[in-house]
């Protein structure tokens, strides 16, 4: 009975929409918090990221996690009350189309795909030099190189067969991350408490890195950007409504408590890798410091086991990467918003999935691989750009929250909306000012307006007759 009452309201909602069911329905809570979780992916964010803190900002760097992991969960409440009242793919392209803003809302869908693009090759990346060190293979950048196209190719396989199977290896995968985290937080702290003298101190570390004219806070900022990489994609989540059974009531939990518990266990595993530093002043100097305080703190073969659960973890997080960019792509295509809109909007009745839009990911994907350069560059693009899709998106929600009927039962901010939105807000403009201001982030910032820039001209040469 609650399974037909779930289905005739999912089938509701694509009627309401105007699309039909082409996507299967598979996803339950878990499946959907676990797509929200395996995008963020905590491990990868930390792994490609603490060693850019350390030689930035030194070990009291981490505290810019917790600070960045209360913005994003601000912007998550927003986000899963307005997936409540859109539950389809494409989120926030949808979403703005939905709000009477479709030119903003495809200009949207365009800053999403090639966030989408780019951050594959760099979660990748962020596996490769573990992966290596795990085989035994000497750490180049041929090696690293072909280590991601290999995973690039068996991502978007796995893709391609269908999301069902994507699903079931991203949910185990999630078992993985959270039992290497916590078992690696566990550990390295059982190791820190049992020594004879715990260094507390270095967990506030401020004069290992103090810059020549002596002010820490400008370096404690920069490091801001491990935070502001990791702790986004939650709305991949909504990305997936429409294979979600009973998407009004599951997305929104699925997207506020895979922010919350990542905020949560970051926090805790980078305190405890702190507090493992052997040597603060050699270790800001390492080239791979993460694996290196785990093996120096645990031994090599636990330290192996436990690095061994990091790369299935960030594995999967560029699997439900793929995930959500071919879906985006379905998304925009059924609209004849996309390029070769035919092609792009098939969904394969063997698999369940978006073939074509899945090897345009992976065609992409391997394009950016074989051309960065740097992997700086691309992280930072990769924080930049979800946080001008989260502004815009909730700038543009505040402006239309009221047409918007609130249905008793389903998740809603209420009496706290306005300050939950307004705050967001502030938090935003100021994280893409911490990202783009700093002299560093420059070569981010001339990207990321490129990027933008190009989707500016492209619209309105090919795309300017968007309706909502």
């Amino acid at each position: 009975m609650t399974q037909k009452i779930i289905s005739l309201e999912d089938e509701a909602v694509m009627q309401r929409f105007n699309y039909a069911q082409q996507l299967k329905r598979t996803l339950k809570l878990f499946g959907s918090f676990a797509i929200a979780f395996s995008f963020i992916s905590i491990t990868t964010g930390i792994f490609t990221n603490y060693g850019f803190v350390l030689s930035t900002a030194g070990p009291a760097g981490i505290w810019t996690w917790p600070l960045v992991a209360v913005g994003q969960t601000l912007v998550a409440v927003v986000f899963a009350e307005i997936s409540v009242n859109i539950p389809i793919a494409g989120y926030s392209y949808q979403w703005l189309r939905r709000m009477n803003a479709p030119r903003t809302g495809w200009f949207l869908g365009w800053i999403s795909f090639c966030f989408l693009v780019l951050v594959v090759p760099t979660v990748d990346f962020g596996m490769a030099p573990l992966l290596a060190s795990i085989l035994g293979l000497e750490i180049t950048q041929t090696v690293l190189m072909s280590i991601v196209l290999a995973t690039l190719i068996l991502q978007s396989t796995i893709n391609v067969i269908g999301v069902k199977l994507a699903a079931r290896i991203n949910n185990a995968a999630v078992f993985t991350e959270a039992v290497g985290i916590l078992g690696l937080t566990v550990f390295l702290l059982i190791k820190v408490f049992s020594a004879p003298e715990i260094n507390l101190n270095v967990l506030t570390d401020t004069t290992t890195m103090i810059p020549v004219n002596g002010s820490y806070l400008g370096v404690f900022i920069l490091s801001s950007l491990m935070g502001a990489f990791t702790l986004v994609g939650f709305e991949a989540a909504a990305n997936m409504s429409e294979e979600t059974v009973n998407a009004s009531h599951v997305v929104p939990r699925a997207i506020i408590l895979s922010v919350i518990m990542s905020g949560v266990f970051g926090t805790l595993f980078l305190i405890a890798c702190t507090l493992s530093i052997p040597d603060v002043n050699a270790i800001v100097r390492h080239q791979n410091p993460l694996p290196f305080i785990i093996q120096s703190s645990l031994g090599p073969t636990i330290g192996k086991l436990f690095i061994v659960l990091v790369i299935i973890s960030i594995f999967a997080c560029g699997l439900v990467i793929i995930t959500s960019g071919a879906r985006l792509i379905f998304a925009m295509a059924r609209d004849g918003q996309f390029f070769f809109n035919d092609i792009f909007k098939k969904v394969s009745a063997r698999h369940n999935s978006p073939v074509a839009a899945t090897m345009l990911m992976l065609i992409l994907g391997v394009i950016v691989t074989v051309f960065s350069n740097s992997l700086t560059l691309l992280v930072g693009a990769t924080s930049v750009l979800p946080a001008v899709i989260y502004l815009v998106t909730i700038v543009t929600y505040a402006r239309y929250r009221s047409s918007f009927s609130f249905t008793m039962g389903r998740f809603t901010m209420g009496r706290w909306a306005t300050p939950i939105i307004m705050i967001s807000i502030i938090w935003l403009c100021i994280e893409l000012a911490i990202l783009t201001v700093p002299e560093q982030f420059h070569e981010i910032a001339y990207m990321s307006a490129a990027i933008m820039a190009t989707g500016i001209v492209l619209q309105f040469v090919f795309f300017r007759k968007v309706q909502s």
